[in-house]
C-alpha cells in the first residue's frame, strides 16, 4: 500500500482547487465594481494558461457563482449580466478538446485565445476579471545565458535548479523578475475601466 503525505493528498484531492475557490470568491465580493458592469454588457473573464482538463473549468465555472453572489448582496438581482470566458494557452494545446469538454451546464459564452499570455492578446479595457491557476510559474523563454555551454549559468540542459550552480539560480530569477514585470504590465491595460 502506498502512503501519502496527507497535505499533498488533500491538495490532489482537491484542496488547492477549493482553497484558490474561496480566495476568488473573498477577491470578487470585496472588490469587483459592479458599476463598471452593465447589466446590457457581458462581464468578461479570462483564464490565462488554461490547459485542458477538468480543472479548466473549475474556476471559470466558480466565478459566475461569485458575481452573482455580489449582485445579489447589493440587491440587484435582476441586473445579473451574461459571462463571457475567455480560454487562452500556448497554440499547440488541443482546443479541440477543450471545446469537447466544455460543461454542458456552463453559465457562460466560450471562446479561446491562443498565443503566449506574455504577450498582447486583448484589446485594452476589455476584461472584467484575470485569472491565472497553475501556469504563471513558467517562463516566457529560456535565458540565453542558459543555453551557453561555457557561461556559468549553464545548467547542463536541465529545466530545474535543484543543487544548481548561484548563476544559474539568479538567471532564473532575473528571468522570472522580467517576464513577471511584463505580465502585469500588460495585464494592467486590460482592466475594464
Amino acid at each position: 500500500m502506498i502512503k501519502s503525505n496527507p497535505l499533498v493528498g488533500d491538495l490532489q484531492g482537491g484542496g488547492a482547487m477549493d482553497a484558490a475557490k474561496q480566495l476568488v470568491n473573498e477577491v470578487i465580493l470585496e472588490n469587483l465594481d459592479i458599476p463598471k458592469c452593465s447589466p446590457s454588457n457581458a462581464i468578461r473573464v479570462a483564464d490565462l494558461g488554461c490547459a485542458v482538463g477538468p480543472n479548466t473549468f473549475f474556476q471559470v465555472q466558480n466565478i459566475p457563482d461569485a458575481v452573482e453572489l455580489k449582485y445579489r448582496n447589493q440587491g440587484l438581482n435582476s441586473q445579473i449580466p451574461d459571462f463571457q470566458a475567455f480560454f487562452n494557452d500556448q497554440t499547440s494545446n488541443d482546443f479541440n478538446t477543450l471545446f469537447a469538454s466544455l460543461p454542458p451546464n456552463r453559465r457562460y459564452l466560450s471562446a479561446v485565445v491562443p498565443g503566449s499570455f506574455y504577450c498582447r492578446l486583448f484589446p485594452n479595457a476589455s476584461l472584467h476579471i484575470i485569472y491565472s491557476s497553475c501556469a504563471i510559474h513558467w517562463l516566457s523563454a529560456l535565458p540565453k545565458e542558459m543555453a551557453n555551454r561555457s557561461s556559468p549559468a549553464w545548467n547542463k540542459g536541465r529545466i530545474y535548479h535543484l543543487n544548481a550552480a548561484d548563476e544559474v539560480i539568479e538567471t532564473y530569477s532575473a528571468q522570472h523578475a522580467k517576464d513577471m514585470a511584463q505580465f502585469l504590465d500588460k495585464r494592467r491595460l486590460l482592466w475594464v475601466d
